[in-house]
């Protein structure tokens, strides 16, 4: 069994604590037991994530247990009522979606495709990169992306002949690859799990069903701005070094995939496009739903005749600690809701009498959920713990709630402030970069992206009311 680090023992001994004092604490004027319960498995659910006090699924696990065992939630079926909301099987179809593109040339013709336009030297190649990894990610979960594409630059790396040549570069590309799948990953609903945990908390708390195709209103356009505006910023931060120009286009030309697209290669194609092309339909046709759409999108990829997944190889390397933690924070965020947590925070931390102008507004939440990052740096955690209360204050504000939760989301899932959260961390396990050189490019990027929600998400919205 693996040995408890201090910080980890830490966390747990932390967690625990949190546990038993909240039975012993007042609850706070407007909050019932059962919502100072909730803040406790809250705070204690947070630290043993953020501290990895014991394994994630695990974790995630016995917290849907403790919510009901310890009084948060009024039933079982409440405590584990992420288990069976549909994000939570999106989450499994995209390992499919993943393994698919994964095991096809798919995702290295758009990297050529992509060089073809911008590879005319290491730091236009960069860009290129960026826009490859963003596009793919707008469609697969962030995760897998990042990894398919840090293996893609690191070997590119390796035509570095100089070490300090190599790592100055590779600090610049390590850095840029987890930040433009976390771009690309706001662009569409399924671009990312927490987008589609926003929407249905969203749609549960408001009424509100934000359509495909109004999602992307809002993710394409910054999404198109903010990938090149964090090529400019962290270039100019940690300038890649030129290589010898040989090197470069041979490098380019390892990226051609020549053979012409095979069966099952076609398969994969035709398949997602299929998908794709429902998912853009859903927004009109309301029969079509997008979690449907992706599960059994997936399945038809393991029948018999199309084969593109095998089902024990699927098992494998399906990631179940994102599945549980998924459903462990979706449920947290049900009982947040249904026991007053939400509107006793909102009463707590925003005065009721609130009037600012939309986008200052906007601007001020999309800062202030970048903060939080750096508090609970899990994106659908905060996502959870933040919709209630941003709903309650848009409504206070007279503001639409769907433009706080986009703003929420758009922020939250682009968690590289540090390198805490999993997207990045893929990245910064290469060594290429120190834990403190992230904020000195990515910092700027959240502030753009945050005057980006300030300025488009009200304008959009009063478009296409």
């Amino acid at each position: 069994m693996e040995e408890l680090t201090a910080k980890r023992k830490n966390g747990l001994v932390l967690a625990v604590l949190i546990l038993i004092v909240m039975f012993f604490v007042p609850a706070p004027a407007g909050l019932t037991p059962a919502g100072t319960r909730t803040l406790g498995c809250t705070l204690a659910l947070l630290i043993c994530l953020s501290t990895g006090a014991l394994p994630l699924g695990l974790t995630s696990l016995i917290f849907m247990m403790l919510y009901f065992v310890l009084g948060a939630a009024p039933s079982l079926t409440s405590a584990i009522s992420g288990m069976a909301a549909p994000p939570v099987m999106f989450i499994l179809a995209s390992f499919g979606m993943s393994a698919a593109v994964s095991n096809s040339p798919i995702s290295r013709r758009i990297l050529y495709f992509m060089m073809r336009i911008f590879g005319k030297s290491i730091r236009t190649t960069l860009l290129g990169l960026m826009f490859a990894t963003a596009i793919v990610s707008a469609f697969i979960s962030n995760v897998p992306v990042t990894a398919m594409f840090v293996t893609i630059g690191l070997s590119f790396l390796q035509l570095y002949t100089n070490e300090t040549e190599r790592n100055q570069t590779g600090r610049t590309y390590m850095i840029a690859i987890p930040v433009a799948a976390m771009i690309g990953g706001i662009m569409t609903p399924v671009g990312s799990s927490p987008n589609l945990v926003a929407i249905t908390t969203l749609k549960s708390m408001t009424g509100y069903s934000i359509s495909f195709a109004e999602w992307a209103s809002y993710g394409v356009p910054i999404g198109l701005i903010l990938i090149p505006t964090a090529w400019m910023i962290i270039t100019k931060v940690f300038p890649p070094v030129e290589m010898e120009q040989k090197l470069f286009e041979n490098f380019k030309e390892s990226t051609r995939v020549t053979k012409k697209a095979g069966r099952q290669e076609v398969k994969v194609i035709l398949i997602m496009g299929t998908m794709i092309v429902l998912w853009i339909l859903s927004s009109w046709i309301s029969t079509i739903n997008l979690y449907a759409v992706a599960v059994l999108g997936v399945a038809v990829m393991f029948l018999p005749g199309i084969r593109i997944l095998d089902w024990e190889d699927f098992k494998k390397s399906t990631n179940w600690d994102v599945v549980f933690v998924t459903a462990s924070v979706i449920s947290l965020g049900n009982i947040i809701s249904e026991n007053g947590l939400s509107t006793w925070f909102v009463d707590t931390i925003f005065p009721s009498d609130l009037a600012l102008p939309t986008f200052v507004m906007v601007f001020i939440t999309a800062v202030f959920v970048i903060v939080m990052l750096l508090i609970i740096p899990i994106s659908g955690a905060l996502i959870q713990v933040l919709a209630g209360p941003l709903i309650v204050v848009a409504t206070n504000c007279g503001i639409h709630p769907v433009i706080l939760i986009v703003t929420l989301c758009f922020c939250a899932t682009n968690c590289y402030l540090l390198p805490i959260d999993t997207v990045p961390l893929l990245a910064y396990s290469s060594g290429y970069f120190q834990m403190t050189d992230m904020p000195k490019a990515t910092a700027p990027i959240l502030l753009i992206l945050a005057l980006l929600c300030a300025l488009w998400c009200p304008v959009l919205y009063g478009l296409l009311i």
